[in-house]
């Protein structure tokens, strides 16, 4: 399965889903598929890079292990990134009144199916 394919599964797949893509750890967008602009993704990816360093670090001060997954839930949508492996992550970003708890589990059974392409 390509990214592009995979990115519009994805988004086929949740309720209120207007875009998904792949970021590297540093912010760089790998991968985007978008049907409809909520906000910017260069923004997101740029963003990206210090979200990860900061959660993996609460993670790890908290002694909770590896940050596998998070999102933020705004006024104007949702994101949640999932790890693919240390170096890349996916993204989802979601309607405030689409389906988080689907959007998750459609992540988490994605990642798999794209990760050995890394």
């Amino acid at each position: 399965m390509n990214f592009s394919e995979a990115l519009k599964e994805t988004v086929s797949k949740v309720d209120g889903a207007v875009a998904a893509m792949i970021i590297a750890s540093d912010g760089i967008s790998v991968e985007e598929y978008v049907s409809e602009k909520l906000i910017d993704l260069a923004g997101l990816g740029a963003e990206a890079s210090a979200m990860i360093r900061d959660i993996g670090y609460a993670a790890e001060n908290l002694g909770l292990g590896e940050a596998r997954e998070f999102s933020i839930i705004s006024d104007t949508c949702g994101i949640i990134m999932r790890k693919i492996n240390n170096d890349y992550y996916l993204a989802l970003v979601i309607k405030p009144e689409g389906n988080y708890g689907k959007g998750r589990f459609v992540l988490k059974n994605m990642v798999p199916k794209i990760e050995d392409e890394f």
